[in-house]
């Protein structure tokens, strides 16, 4: 699994990243197929919602509380725009939280759809990086999926309309 230095080699990061993918279709293939339930944009209920308002007020430990051992996060991009990798386990998942917090990070959820423990929604991300470079709110589409009331995976992708912004804003920037 690892290279002799230690760090996993590309063919790795690339299987994982394909099975993510996966497992990412077959769960938005499950919630379309499913009769949606369109659940109250302002429910503070949703284990996502919940997260990142733990999230904005420091308090990562109690974010991880509500993810599955086995949770898995990851923000899909267009190729070339950012590398980042799927996160797994709570305690991963914390440390990106941590730099979420660190940025006055913010997170809303809206146009929910739950059926069962599956869920999509539009999720608008605001922080002081966005912010400075002028391209704020970040806004996602969003998946989770739960397990006995925890989140088990997350995924958000960059909506069509936002990357092309966050793209220009990052050359400049970055």
């Amino acid at each position: 699994m690892s290279n002799l230095l230690g760090s996993p080699s590309s063919q790795l990061k690339e299987e994982v990243m394909r099975k993510m993918l996966r497992i990412i279709v077959v769960c938005a293939l499950a919630i379309l197929v499913a009769p949606p339930s369109i659940a109250d944009d302002t429910s503070t209920d949703f284990p996502v919602q919940l997260i990142y308002d733990k999230v904005s007020e420091g308090d990562i430990e109690g974010a991880t509380d509500l993810l599955t051992n086995d949770a898995v996060f990851l923000v899909v991009t267009a190729p070339g725009l950012w590398s980042t990798p799927a996160l797994v386990g709570p305690e991963a998942i914390g440390k990106w939280w941590t730099g979420i917090h660190k940025d006055n990070g913010r997170f809303e959820v809206s146009d929910l759809v739950v059926e069962g423990d599956r869920s999509i929604f539009t999720g608008l991300y605001y922080g002081d990086r966005f912010d400075n470079w002028g391209v704020s709110p970040a806004e996602f589409d969003g998946l989770a999926v739960l397990r006995d009331g925890k989140v088990r995976l997350l995924a958000l992708s960059y909506s069509a309309d936002y990357e092309p912004k966050l793209d220009a804003a990052r050359k400049k920037y970055h």
